[in-house]
């Protein structure tokens, strides 16, 4: 414990900044790794330290994944991979780039944290900027550099600190900070927004996991989200939203499922916006008989179905065991996965005259997704979840803070219709005009606010993590040929 209680604390830090409240751990978190890193580590106890460090933050910070899937034990060692790695590299030239070792950090930790959105292992959870998601005046930068200038940010206050001592950290750290504050919060006031007349609410049913597939539960579900429903007409909604997978079977071939949705569509007069389970006919040389989809569509006033929106982005283990197609093998192993089919690509729908694409569950954490919708000029962005599978831990705290920093990414509003909470309205300043209560059956009611033009960001989505790219390959090259 004498050579590895640095690494521990680091990942304690670290883990604690992404609870409620907590945020400021993260200025300081990077510390004990700073510390850590100076006393010029043999490859063994880097490798040891970035497996103490990968098990911490996974089983404090992300100790809720194992109420979903078996697959969060395999984050160990997916973690525990991506750290060696990034600890090895960064230890590589820590002791002979001298005054550069800081900042040769920084892209290599950014990199490691781009890296997390590709492959079928994709889960981009670790991003340091996330831990601002509460303080409003400091996530208005992701409008310029997404949450990829929001990790910077957040390192680059550790830097400051870990070298208080000298004159100049001091003088430029106060100077940088107190800049990302001011002009954070002159952002936030001065940003011009256009209230539209269009008022959508979001119905959150409140369904327990365990209950939701019961079929003597059904009429229960029914009268839930009928009652919830007619309650949120009183507001004048021109849309309602349901969350992920709202009714215990397939809607669209379930004509029970389909009476009840399009009789409440046509009664209200309103339209309906719902996830559900889907599946087509597969055909050969498919495994099985049947391809499955996490879907959603818009129900009319008239109860016609619109085009069906798949799941683009799926879940490892949760959702699909990644490499099916390469070991077909791994369709007879059932571990309570669901194994979705992908989506090919976004889909947008109609309102009145404004335009908009969901996003189902996980597929928040994805800046590459908000960044097509907005490009393709979608006013605002419906995202259905369920998260009752995380209960009451703090899972349901991180995936929403999330849709703050899309929305500010993009500068798009964002309703997020989740079956437990946190239910939300986050305006494209990142502010929650709206919000549940955990496990509240309620309804939400908010009018749609836009704002005018594509941000920094959302033309140039990669330009930060290609600078990074760029700076960590002049450093590396600079100091190999010194």
């Amino acid at each position: 414990m004498k050579n590895y209680w640095k690494p521990f604390l680091a990942a304690l830090l670290l883990s604690f900044s992404r609870f409620p409240h907590c945020g400021f751990f993260v200025f300081f978190a990077f510390l004990p790794l700073f510390s850590m890193f100076n006393e010029k580590l043999s490859k063994q106890k880097t490798i040891i330290s970035a497996l103490i460090f990968s098990s911490i933050y996974t089983a404090v910070a992300l100790h809720w994944i194992a109420l979903v899937t078996v697959g969060y034990y395999g984050l160990f060692l997916l973690f525990g991979a991506y750290f060696i790695i990034l600890f090895l590299l960064i230890n590589k030239f820590w002791n002979t780039a001298h005054s550069m070792k800081f900042f040769m950090l920084l892209p290599l930790w950014i990199l490691f944290e781009f890296a997390q959105n590709f492959g079928e292992f994709r889960f981009p959870w670790f991003n340091v900027g996330y831990a601002l998601a509460e303080y409003n005046p400091l996530i208005q930068l992701a409008e310029f550099g997404g949450i990829y200038l929001l990790s910077i940010g957040g390192i680059l206050i550790n830097i400051f600190v870990f070298n208080w001592k000298k004159r100049y950290f001091r003088f430029w750290g106060i100077i940088i900070f107190s800049a990302w504050i001011l002009s954070g919060i002159l952002q936030f006031k001065l940003i011009n927004l256009t209230k539209t007349d269009i008022n959508i609410a979001i119905i959150q049913p409140s369904i327990k996991q365990e209950l939701k597939w019961e079929k003597s539960f059904e009429d229960s579900i029914f009268s839930r989200l009928q009652t919830l429903s007619e309650k949120a007409m009183k507001t004048g909604p021109s849309m309602l939203i349901w969350p992920e997978s709202a009714l215990p079977g397939y809607l669209r071939r379930d004509r029970k499922l389909k009476n009840f949705t399009t009789n409440i569509a046509k009664k209200n007069n309103v339209q309906i916006f719902t996830g559900f389970p889907d599946y087509k006919i597969a055909q050969p040389p498919f495994p099985n008989r049947y391809k499955f989809y996490n879907a959603a569509t818009k129900i009319n006033q008239d109860g016609n179905f619109s085009k069906i929106y798949h799941k683009n982005i799926l879940v490892p283990f949760g959702e699909r065991t990644p490499f099916l197609k390469i070991f077909p093998i791994l369709w007879k192993i059932q571990l309570g996965q669901a194994n979705f089919e992908y989506g090919d690509s976004p889909e947008f729908y109609g309102l009145e005259n404004y335009k908009f694409a969901p996003l189902i569950c996980f597929e928040i954490a994805m800046p590459s997704l908000t960044n097509k919708i907005a490009q393709n000029n979608a006013d605002f962005i419906v995202n259905l979840t369920n998260d009752a599978w995380f209960k009451k831990s703090v899972g349901t705290f991180q995936h929403a803070m999330m849709t703050k920093i899309r929305a500010v990414e993009t500068r798009t509003q964002i309703y997020r219709a989740a079956n437990t909470g946190f239910s939300l309205v986050v305006s494209p300043k990142g502010e929650v005009l709206q919000k549940s209560k955990l496990y509240g059956i309620t309804t939400l009611s908010e009018n749609l606010f836009i704002h005018n033009g594509k941000t920094f960001f959302t033309k140039f989505p990669l330009l930060f993590p290609f600078l990074c790219l760029i700076l960590g390959f002049y450093l590396v090259i600079f100091r190999w040929r010194k």
